[in-house]
């Protein structure tokens, strides 16, 4: 599997940890981004609550005047920093103040085939962030502790048995100063704490693959079928996470996948990645459960008509009240989540 970055050092610290912290903007880029995201507002849909990406929001031209904002401020770091990669679509990622906007145990979605490249998130930090403000947590190495693939309505969650033991004893806090990237495999198991602060938190992303690298989604029926869909930029934009719960319509369907074994990790595993030294003991730990407030609506920000119960460690699933999945479901012309 070749580089990511162009930076032999770097490159190493991304394959043994599954996460490197970089320098990428000024102070003054930092600001563009901050009064561009002031002017672009708050995304429609956002309720202002919780940890929102403006990839939530169903506004298609809000999404790709964010993605052209970001994008131009990135562009140049990218090309100098990476190598031969293909850039998706920019998000803003808003971590709104209050106990909502945790960000349970999970890793990302897979967007390659895993066995013969790498895609990262690029995670640009706008402030500081540290323990008050929602700072990322990792479990170094966990992008190989055990085979993932990740989709929608696939396969549970690998590490969900063991989560509250790796939040606990598996994972370092990344604190960064405001123009740091962190670059992180999308395999690498992550989670951040609520922001504890009065201010939202503000950070802006975008994730690359390699530029040979077919862009896929993987999609389940739920039964343990997965098949793979090749699709290009338009997906991010075209879509939001609502709209996930039926087989993209503009993508080419390339077939079952047979080569997938899923494997759910055990403190068995855990205890031999650790004599291996492929996972680390922290003595660093987060204060609190995850994700400790009651369910609400992703969209209104309201909890009546939201019977799901979020798990306290893992993931941040997204709900709809009744009114809100009506209104999601008219809107995207496919079926709303149940």
């Amino acid at each position: 599997m070749r580089s990511t970055f162009f930076d032999a050092q770097v490159q190493q610290v991304l394959e043994h940890d599954g996460f490197a912290v970089i320098p990428f903007l000024d102070a003054d880029e930092v600001a563009t981004l901050r009064a561009s995201y002031d002017r672009l507002g708050r995304a429609p849909g956002d309720p202002g609550k919780a940890c929102i990406s403006t990839f939530h929001t169903y506004d298609a031209d809000y999404k790709a005047a964010t993605s052209e904002a970001i994008l131009e401020i990135f562009r140049p770091h990218i090309e100098a920093t990476f190598d031969r990669q293909r850039i998706i679509p920019c998000n803003f990622l808003v971590k709104w103040p209050g106990a909502a906007s945790g960000f349970g145990l999970h890793q990302d979605l897979s967007l390659v085939d895993e066995r013969e490249h790498r895609s990262v998130e690029v995670w640009v930090a706008l402030e500081d962030t540290n323990d008050q403000n929602g700072q990322l947590w990792f479990a170094p190495g966990s992008q190989s502790w055990v085979p993932t693939l990740r989709g929608i309505q696939m396969f549970p969650f690998a590490y969900g048995n063991v989560a509250r033991r790796i939040i606990d004893r598996h994972s370092v806090p990344v604190p960064l100063k405001a123009g740091e990237a962190i670059v992180f495999n999308h395999a690498t198991v992550h989670f951040s704490m609520p922001n504890r602060t009065d201010v939202p938190r503000l950070v802006a992303i975008t994730d690359l693959i390699p530029v040979e690298a077919p862009h896929l989604h993987f999609f389940g029926d739920g039964r343990g079928a997965v098949d793979a869909y090749e699709i290009d930029e338009s997906f991010w934009v075209d879509n939001n996470p609502f709209t996930l719960f039926t087989p993209p319509a503009a993508a080419r369907n390339l077939g079952r996948v047979d080569w997938f074994e899923y494997v759910e990790c055990t403190d068995a595993i855990l205890d031999r990645m650790v004599a291996e030294g492929r996972a680390v003991e922290s003595t660093e730990n987060p204060r609190g459960a995850v994700n400790s407030v009651k369910p609400w609506c992703h969209r209104c920000g309201g909890s009546e008509g939201v019977d799901e119960l979020p798990d306290r460690w893992v993931g941040n699933t997204t709900f709809l009240c009744t009114t809100c999945a009506a209104l999601e479901a008219n809107r995207s012309k496919a079926p709303a989540p149940v």
